[in-house]
């Protein structure tokens, strides 16, 4: 049976950390998600989906270096308002264990990424007869470089903002059977 994944805005953090001078990290995360996901339980492996990352929700807790992030020299909010994540397929690992493979667009470029999720559990939806309420936490990196967020601060001195930079998630997912057309 297909299921269509939405996820709760209210309940759902992406966040991100990097390493700065080297020496100590810099966690943010960004405020505005909205996506969905769709798949049979059995086979995950055919999952779709796609989520939308406000890049104007970006926060540090630092106003000037969320400005800077926001600016040409990182994200270019202005001109790519949004972060995009396709969903191409998930992978069980074990019962709790798997892997979210898809694609993730920043900028104009698009590479494909995995993350490692676990199944934090599911209770029946208090809101919403007949649906569950799915709690998944994500794990990955990528390399900023990558996508051109090429800042790189001062010339000669180790680099302000790492290049690899970690994603970590925390969502709760809206679960509800996807009904089949009837011929």
């Amino acid at each position: 049976m297909r299921e269509k994944f939405v996820i709760d805005q209210a309940h759902t953090v992406i966040g991100f950390s990097a390493r700065h001078l080297g020496i100590s990290s810099v966690r943010g995360h960004f405020g505005k998600v909205e996506g969905w996901f769709e798949a049979d339980r059995e086979d995950l492996i055919t999952a779709t989906g796609e989520v939308e990352i406000d890049v104007t929700s970006i926060t540090t807790n630092q106003e000037q270096r969320d400005g800077h992030l926001k600016s040409a020299d990182f994200f270019e909010a202005d001109k790519y308002p949004t972060l995009r994540f396709h969903l191409t397929g998930v992978e069980r690992q074990n019962v709790e264990d798997y892997l979210i493979l898809g694609d993730l667009t920043i900028k104009d470029v698009t590479k494909s990424i995995t993350l490692n999720a676990r199944f934090e559990g599911e209770v029946d939806s208090p809101f919403t007869p007949g649906a569950k309420v799915v709690g998944v936490t994500a794990d990955g990196e990528i390399n900023r470089m990558d996508y051109g967020l090429n800042w790189n601060g001062l010339a000669g001195v180790v680099p302000l903002a790492s290049h690899n930079i970690k994603i970590h998630v925390e969502a709760e997912l809206v679960a509800s059977p996807v009904e089949s057309a009837v011929s």
